[in-house]
């Protein structure tokens, strides 16, 4: 009788993480574990990015608040975006009252032209 011996897997052992925090990495992500590697894709691409731009780091992560840009009044999440790319209060959001120069005649026309394509019909001559 043929006797049955199983087999051993060839499972690859859990190797501990290669940035050394402890965790068990994988092989597919060079025995790194996610946080690791995100941090590893993080600190390369801040090296390649400090060696081409040398401008001001802190300015960067500072966000700046988001003013009226008509009377600098602060707006915070009440502030209206207009057409012309700025954030305006709620005294100066309409176009009339910052002067605004968005061209709406001409928007108007493209978004009319676009959802009306001119249709033409058929010449008589030609069914002739």
């Amino acid at each position: 009788m043929p006797s049955f011996q199983p087999q051993k897997s060839a499972a690859p052992a859990a190797k501990l993480c290669a940035a050394g925090c402890g965790y068990f990495g994988s092989p597919a992500s060079h025995d790194l574990v996610f946080l690791a590697l995100a941090e590893g894709v993080v600190a390369e691409a801040a090296a390649s990015s400090s060696s081409s731009s040398a401008a001001a780091p802190e300015a960067a992560r500072k966000a700046q608040p988001s003013r009226c840009a008509a009377c600098c009044k602060k707006v915070g999440l009440t502030g209206f975006v207009c057409r012309c790319g700025k954030t305006f209060c709620g005294r100066h959001r309409y176009a009339e009252e910052h002067g605004c120069a968005f061209d709406f005649k001409g928007a108007g026309r493209v978004t009319i032209a676009r959802a009306n394509p001119l249709i033409k019909g058929d010449k008589l001559p030609n069914k002739i």
